[in-house]
């Protein structure tokens, strides 16, 4: 192997150690801050004094240049960094996006060959969007969970003759994150001069895919402009919410064959592969070593990736 392989491939292996070490580190400091929020937000503490201890939970994300100049689509990653309350810009993210291209670039240059290199560093430059859009889906399921307790803990708290803005500040206390989180920023938002219609509003702006928020913010506001019973809207709600939950826990119980089989016909290629590279190396060998096989192996990966696509496409059903 020349040298200047070895080199590459040594280098590449001590930014990923150093970039492990710093994620173990930071993952660890985020930890211990949570648990200090936590512990403040409990103990009612939450935006009294005029520390900077609330401030990671109430920022509002701006846009940059980055996602100014790349109209829609920046304007699309923005939307993504807030559902997912990242502290990270689209500058940042398209920074992440160009390393990790960059390293999967080496790597698939030192492994797979120059020819295959492209479709390495697509897959690297895509897996830092990946992780904020899971993030993003994650907090946005453990909302929608959290939402139909935090409705009948608001309705009940009106019934005990709280006012509106009073049941968000009980919602920021005694629930957890990120539904505490949510509701905190607008109790902070109307308690520092914002409009009330503004502050819930920002709730739909923070959360654009949750059909349920955006329920809740225009039936509480039509309830307090025309004077209707917010305590039995806000309790219907809850209840539908709860119904929606039992319907898709039946569905998926109902496809959970087809899941399977997906499941199964999408890890039977790699499993095949693997396993004719552990008994005949060389029957398999040409794939990396030749250009007509990696032009197959690029194409092999592609329609992979679209019959996954398509598999995971028929067996998510909408609710």
């Amino acid at each position: 192997m020349p040298a200047i392989v070895i080199l590459i491939v040594m280098a590449v292996v001590f930014t990923a150690i150093i970039a492990v070490a710093q994620g173990a580190y930071w993952a660890y400091v985020a930890r211990e801050e949570a648990a200090k929020n936590e512990l403040t937000r409990r103990l009612g503490l939450m935006g009294e004094g005029d520390g900077d201890g609330g401030d990671s939970l109430f920022r509002e994300q701006a846009a940059d240049a980055a996602a100014n100049a790349l109209g829609n689509i920046g304007t699309h990653l923005q939307e993504t960094i807030n559902a997912a309350d990242m502290d990270l810009s689209v500058s940042g993210l398209l920074q992440q996006s160009a390393m990790t291209a960059g390293v999967g670039w080496v790597v698939g240059i030192v492994f797979l060959g120059f020819s295959a290199s492209p479709l390495v560093a697509l897959i690297g430059g895509v897996l830092p969007y990946m992780r904020v859009r899971r993030a993003a889906g994650i907090r946005a399921k453990k909302l929608v969970e959290q939402l139909p307790d935090a409705l009948d803990l608001i309705a009940r708290s009106l019934q005990a003759g709280m006012g509106l803005n009073d049941t968000f500040r009980m919602v920021a206390e005694e629930m957890e994150f990120p539904i505490a989180a949510e509701f905190g920023r607008v109790f902070e938002e109307i308690r520092f001069g914002r409009e009330f219609r503004h502050a819930l509003k920002m709730l739909i702006v923070r959360n654009p895919t949750l059909f349920d928020m955006r329920l809740f913010v225009s039936s509480t506001l039509l309830a307090r402009e025309t004077g209707g019973n917010l305590i039995d809207i806000l309790k219907s709600i809850a209840k539908t919410i709860r119904g929606r939950f039992s319907f898709q826990h039946k569905v998926l119980a109902m496809t959970s064959e087809a899941r399977s089989s997906a499941y199964v016909l999408g890890a039977l290629p790699i499993s095949v592969m693997l396993l004719i590279s552990a008994m005949q190396p060389a029957y398999i060998e040409p794939l990396f070593t030749t250009s007509l096989g990696n032009l197959f192996l690029s194409y092999s990966a592609g329609s992979y990736a679209v019959g996954i696509f398509l598999m995971k496409t028929m067996s998510d059903v909408k609710v």
